[in-house]
């Protein structure tokens, strides 16, 4: 998840502290993903030091220390612009598990369709949890409720996923990658 990215979206409207940054941005995300304020304070001086954002002064916190607050800088009002236009998707390098797990079952003497049927197994049995906890939720754009949406509807395309694994041919040696 891109911290960075959430604090100056948090700094876009309004000047606030680290400590309030934090405490926005677990009200914003329904405290999905906790957020420490060593995550927040170390971001905050990369987010300065790259001309992002900028100290605003200082204000009285919670606590009555003065804190210092932090505003978006035009620069990082451009940068968070091109966040939003940007897409957010799943890079193509990442190291899956599962697929390293069935490409490596063949060389071991793995059993590969006792393991797909074990994953098939678990992806239901979580599908069947997350739904369960799902339909509790209001339907609404709440973070946890677009979370547990986006898992089930990943989960589901794993398991379609696992079908067609199933129905491939084994790779035959000296095939090309």
């Amino acid at each position: 998840m891109a911290i960075k990215h959430a604090l100056m979206a948090l700094l876009h409207s309004q000047e606030l502290s680290a400590n309030q940054l934090r405490q926005h941005f677990q009200e914003a995300t329904d405290e999905m993903w906790p957020l420490n304020i060593g995550q927040v304070t170390q971001t905050l001086d990369r987010l300065v030091r790259d001309g992002l954002v900028a100290e605003a002064g200082t204000a009285q916190g919670s606590n009555g220390r003065t804190v210092q607050v932090y505003r978006l800088s035009e620069a990082g009002k451009e940068a968070l612009q091109l966040w939003w236009r940007t897409p957010a998707l799943r890079t193509e390098d990442d190291r899956d598990e599962l697929v390293t797990k069935i490409v490596l079952a063949a060389n071991n003497g793995v059993d590969l369709l006792a393991l797909i049927d074990r994953q098939r197994a678990g992806v239901l049995q979580k599908l069947r949890a997350l739904h369960k906890q799902n339909q509790d939720l209001p339907e609404d754009r709440s973070a946890e409720k677009l979370l547990y949406e986006r898992r089930i509807f990943d989960l589901e395309a794993e398991a379609r996923w696992l079908d067609r694994v199933e129905a491939l041919a084994p790779k035959t040696k000296g095939a090309a990658s």
